[in-house]
This record gives structure tokens, sequence and C-alpha cells, in this order.
């Protein structure tokens, strides 16, 4: 924000007050996308938690109403490719059923049922002898 507000010194003590629209466009500043709260505060000569009290209040509207409308996302829509999809390898003899606790890893016309608890070493030497 190039344009700075004054601040007004206070009549008792060295305690500062800060009007409510510099305190907006500070707390404004430091929620800009890469901004770093510790530099802001620097540069207008506050302490870093004064800031990070002030952008809780802003937050709270004790600065007024938020004039933020939605954030919108960029999102990027892929095209379906017309490639068929894989089908899994035909079970044979029936014994394809999965329960509770196996594994079915379906590689490139390879269907791999596991029973049971295989340790970590077999199971990946599996996997890297079935990897096209």
């Amino acid at each position: 924000m190039s344009d700075s507000l004054s601040l007004v010194a206070a009549s008792q003590g060295s305690r500062r007050r800060y009007p409510v629209e510099y305190k907006r466009q500070v707390v404004q500043e430091s929620m800009v996308a890469g901004a770093s709260i510790a530099r802001v505060a620097l540069t207008h000569g506050v302490n870093a938690n004064q800031l990070h009290n002030w952008r809780w209040q802003y937050r709270r509207g004790d600065f007024g109403p938020i004039n933020q409308g939605p954030v919108l996302l960029p999102v990027q829509i892929k095209a379906t490719s017309n490639t068929p999809q894989q089908q899994p390898a035909k079970i044979v003899d029936g014994q394809g059923s999965i329960g509770a606790g196996d594994i079915e890893l379906i590689f490139s016309g390879a269907r791999v049922l596991l029973h049971g608890a295989p340790d970590p070493a077999t199971l990946r030497y599996v996997i890297e002898a079935l990897r096209p």
C-alpha cells in the first residue's frame, strides 16, 4: 500500500494510539500472499505481536466489516482419455474372494492376493518383480 496514514500520539504517557484505518491498512498488507508479518510490522514501526493482535481483531470484525468476497481457486479440467482401462486378471479356481486383512495387488495382466500379514521385504520383492 503506497498511501500511509499517520498515527496519533496519545496525550497520556508514551502509549501510542493508532486510527482504525491505519490498523486496517497494516493488517491488509500483512495478509497479502507471501508477506512476512515480522517485515510488515518492522516497516510500520510496530511490534509483530501487536500486528498479530490486530489481525485477530480484524478477523473478528473490530475494524469494520470485511469486504472480502468469496475466495476463488484456480481449477484445471483435464479431458478423459479414450483408452480402455485395463481389466483385472481373471480369478482362477474360485480362490478370488478377498477377506478382511487381505491385500489385493493388480498389475498389468496379474492379480496377486495376499492373505495375512506379509513382511515388508517380501511384499517389496513381489511388487518389484511384477512391475512392467
